[in-house]
């Protein structure tokens, strides 16, 4: 089941991924720190001001449309069937406030609450690749229920992980602030949706390039910044 007219036409299996780890997450931090642990958490959607090196704005807010406009460059190189003219509509900022609403959702569980004791326990990357993982099968069903094919689904699986890498090496270089997080998965999103030809024309031909292109920006900043932090420039 979809819901017709919503970013993507939405599936109704991902509106559970979206809200059942600030579920969780809410839950849990009232079970551990009472409603004071409650506020404390919903309150890190807005907790910008943890961000004190403002440089890291710039990969936050450009690095995914920079990412995408790679992505339209090389289907162009390679004579793809890619439209001309993006999807920027008057409606564009609401989109993007829609999807900071979805993106809360998901990373209040994800980067608010998980996964501070994940990275004190094995590494910034490996809880990456383990949330990352988690938030990839969230979406099986409504990769199953769209009929997508199995080459698509494993790259999706694997942009998603690598989505989450970024995610955490942003939190971590951003005085882990969560709504770095969330405005980077915001921003991600609506990038895909405005898409010359919308999400069908970036995931032509089981998005390989679109995606590939993303792990590899990935793989770069684990290289860069090392897997035990994320957060320690090599150079």
């Amino acid at each position: 089941m979809k819901f017709a007219g919503l970013p993507d036409n939405l599936p109704i299996t991902d509106v559970g991924a979206t809200f059942v780890p600030l579920l969780a997450a809410v839950i849990l931090s009232y079970r551990e720190q009472g409603r004071g642990g409650v506020t404390r958490l919903l309150a890190r959607v807005f907790d910008f001001s943890r961000i004190q090196r403002k440089r890291w704005y710039l990969p936050i807010l450009f690095l995914m449309p920079a990412l995408y406009l790679l992505t339209y460059a090389a289907m162009r190189a390679f004579d793809l069937t890619v439209p001309a003219h993006w999807n920027i509509t008057f409606f564009t900022p609401l989109l993007l406030l829609v999807f900071f609403v979805a993106a809360a959702g998901e990373e209040l569980g994800y980067m608010g609450y998980a996964i501070d004791p994940m990275q004190a326990r094995w590494s910034a990357l490996a809880a990456a690749l383990i949330i990352g993982t988690l938030h990839a099968f969230w979406h099986y069903p409504s990769m199953i229920g769209l009929g997508q094919a199995p080459a698509l689904m494993a790259w999706g699986t694997l942009s998603t992980i690598s989505l989450r890498v970024l995610m955490v090496w942003l939190y971590s270089n951003c005085g882990r602030s969560v709504f770095a997080a969330v405005l980077f998965h915001a921003i991600s999103n609506t990038g895909r949706s405005i898409f010359p030809g919308g999400r069908a024309s970036f995931e032509a031909h089981d998005a390989a390039i679109g995606y590939s292109i993303i792990t590899i920006a990935a793989v770069v900043v684990i290289f860069l910044w090392g897997s035990k932090s994320l957060a320690k420039y090599r150079y």
